[in-house]
């Protein structure tokens, strides 16, 4: 039997934590992949899983064992690629999924690993999933070409969108992150919730939201770290960009200017009013002095 399950159903929880791996997996057409299950609720013997095509959103049940696997325990439609295995009767539940032969088309997907009571309306626990890819013919896991870009000038309020752009990957097993002065930063970011095919490759975007005042300021060093599983290892590609010499700070420069210039000038007018006092009255003097003198 074959039914769906919408993906809303997934999540975790505090009484049973389902635990999956790997969370990544890209192999070659034809070579076998496997990937494990676990938890630790004894009660919860029934072990199902599940695979999510990229085209949909819901997923469609494999298979699932309870107490045991055997040759039923796989949906009919999936018996020439899909495999069970596990022990299901020990104290931490245990299990696999296996694809045979796997084809790029077919099986890219990502699978997830689920736990429940033997009754059916009770709630079922996920695990986190495994993504996997089936390379396409002649085709190899290539990095992503990481660029950050410059707030639009056109941008205004308080607030400037700093925009990182991952370009040229393949394929799409990628997590963008965004570090201020080297510390993560989680406020203001938004990401693609996926990446987008163009072409043979790959593209997301990122974007971080700052404060002018913190745009503003030479002393901060903005960075993109895009993450990048190779099929062996996670690898990072990090571009970076500084702040900017803000117009504030210039426009408090010349404020200050300014009131000197404006406090000197007044010095100036004062003095120059008292040395014309003093002229004035030495020239009184003076006059006063001659006429005495006659």
């Amino acid at each position: 039997m074959l039914f769906l399950v919408f993906y809303h159903l997934i999540g975790f929880s505090l009484e049973v934590q389902v635990h999956q791996s790997p969370s990544d997996l890209i192999t070659e057409a034809g070579v076998d992949v496997r990937m494990s299950c676990g938890h630790g609720q004894s009660d919860h013997r029934v072990m199902l899983w599940y695979r999510r095509l990229k085209s949909h959103t819901a997923l469609t049940l494999l298979g699932y064992g309870y107490a045991e696997f055997n040759n039923n325990s796989v949906e009919a439609a999936f018996r020439k690629h899909f495999q069970l295995a596990g022990d299901l009767t020990n104290v931490r539940p245990s299990g696999s999924l296996t694809i045979r032969d796997p084809k790029p088309l077919e099986h890219t997907a990502t699978y997830f690993c689920a736990a429940r009571d033997r009754c059916a309306n009770y709630e079922a626990y996920f695990g986190q999933g495994t993504k996997l890819t089936v390379l396409e013919p002649n085709r190899t896991a290539i990095p992503p070409t990481v660029r950050v870009l410059k707030p639009s000038p056109n941008e205004g309020g308080q607030t400037r969108t700093l925009v990182c752009v991952a370009t040229d990957f393949y394929p799409d097993h990628v997590s963008v992150s965004w570090t201020v002065n080297g510390n993560k930063r989680l406020s203001g970011v938004a990401t693609d919730a996926a990446a987008t095919r163009l072409d043979d490759f790959y593209r997301i975007t990122s974007r971080l939201t700052v404060y002018v005042k913190e745009w503003q300021n030479r002393g901060k060093d903005f960075a993109c770290v895009v993450d990048f599983f190779n099929g062996t290892e996670t690898v990072n590609r990090i571009d970076s960009i500084r702040g900017v010499k803000g117009r504030l700070l210039f426009e408090r420069k010349y404020l200050r200017i300014a009131q000197n210039a404006k406090l000197a000038y007044c010095a100036f007018i004062v003095k120059s009013c008292v040395y014309g006092a003093f002229v004035v009255f030495l020239l009184w003097k003076l006059q006063k002095s001659r006429k005495t003198e006659k």
